[in-house]
């Protein structure tokens, strides 16, 4: 896995290595409303927002079918080092 904390001035994507059931998913949304039956699972693709900890941790956004748009995600929320794996890393537009 790549170091995300080293990486600036980039978008990185990374993979969903832990599934988030319904429940967890709610409680680690940082949005102000979490969509009903929404969960993260394994594979699932999500945007690196900011890196937090020393790169122990990532603000990560998810949005359903990876149709990003600007100022708008499905869920936002800190995941884990051991709960992403960053596979692609490129420059900001």
């Amino acid at each position: 896995m790549r170091d995300a904390a080293a990486v600036t001035g980039k978008i990185m994507t990374a993979k969903v290595m832990r599934a988030l059931d319904e429940a967890e998913a709610r409680r680690r949304n940082a949005l102000s409303a979490t969509k009903p039956g929404f969960n993260l699972q394994v594979g699932d693709m999500v945007t690196v927002v900011d890196t937090l900890d020393a790169g122990s941790s990532f603000l990560v956004e998810f949005t359903k079918g990876n149709k990003v748009k600007k100022d708008s995600c499905d869920w936002m929320g800190v995941l884990s080092l051991n709960e992403i794996e960053v596979i692609d890393v490129s420059a900001k537009k």
